[in-house]
């Protein structure tokens, strides 16, 4: 045990704070991935989407507000000030693709878009269960097993990203061909943000064990 641990008891609220982050990215990417099942219907649905990102802008503040207030945290303040904007960024690249998709006026979807937005629900639903075994600080392993997943996911995502492209240019629609690549880009940097929050999570972890 640390002496900082015997003196003053350790602040929690800070792991409520990434659990309701770790929600809201959630919510996000099963909206987003609603949308990409119901194209060209469902765009309406942006806005639970731009809403839930707003929601992360007020957590991610009061984490910061919490650990300027806090003499004591159950983190490092450095890996507290690592993991929130990682988590941050994630929203943010989940709204800002999601607009991409309802402002671009597609006619209707395909199966790389529903592809690529059931491997961001599946890599938040990671993030959130890692997050919940993170609370611990004695379950590292599964947190590894949870940010490894995370790591499949977005190297899966690498994947279809590099087939994606190869298929669009073989279409004669350019316009088409420059709003699918641009959202196949915005997509694929989802899942980079995702794995960068899945290496915050699994160095915290392994820093606590």
């Amino acid at each position: 045990m640390r002496v900082r641990d015997l003196i003053l008891p350790e602040d929690k609220v800070f792991f409520t704070l990434f659990k309701d982050m770790g929600s809201a990215i959630s919510e996000a990417a099963k909206v987003l991935n609603e949308i990409t099942h119901e194209l060209p219907q469902g765009t309406e649905k942006a806005h639970r989407v731009r809403q839930l990102e707003h929601q992360g802008d007020e957590i991610t503040r009061h984490v910061y507000e919490q650990l300027n207030e806090s003499l004591i945290t159950p983190l490092e303040p450095e890996e507290i000030s690592r993991l929130a904007p990682d988590m941050d960024d994630v929203m943010d690249r989940i709204d800002r693709v999601t607009q991409q998709i309802c402002n671009y006026g597609l006619t209707e979807s395909n199966e790389t878009l529903k592809e690529f937005s059931y491997l961001i629900l599946l890599a938040t639903t990671e993030i959130s269960q890692a997050i919940d075994s993170l609370k611990l600080l004695t379950h590292s392993e599964n947190v590894k097993n949870h940010t490894s997943e995370i790591n499949r996911l977005y190297n899966l995502s690498i994947e279809l990203q590099s087939r994606a492209v190869l298929e669009l240019f073989k279409t004669k629609d350019l316009l088409l061909i420059i709003k699918l690549k641009d959202i196949y880009e915005g997509l694929g940097r989802v899942l980079e943000k995702c794995n960068d929050v899945g290496h915050a999570l699994n160095d915290i972890s392994m820093n606590h064990s």
